[in-house]
């Protein structure tokens, strides 16, 4: 799995940044304000974990792995 259009917004050249950007515009994002509260949480969680993928293609670790790092169930 893989973020959306992650490279769009990327301007690091190192991995492991200690944070993210967050743009503004998810203020307008209709699918952003369609999620309820523990989707919107969880997926800036998988934002933070696709921000560790050294090749900087915002590639999520495998099912189970990233299903720990949310620490929730797999399914």
């Amino acid at each position: 799995m893989r973020i959306k259009n992650w490279n769009k917004f990327q301007h690091f050249k190192d991995r492991r940044p200690p944070w993210i950007k967050l743009y503004r515009d998810i203020l307008d994002d209709v699918d952003w304000h369609e999620l309820d509260g523990d989707s919107a949480k969880a997926l800036v969680a998988i934002w933070l974990i696709a921000s560790e993928d050294d090749k900087q293609q915002g590639t999520l670790p495998d099912a189970r792995t990233l299903a720990f790092r949310l620490r929730i169930t797999e399914s």
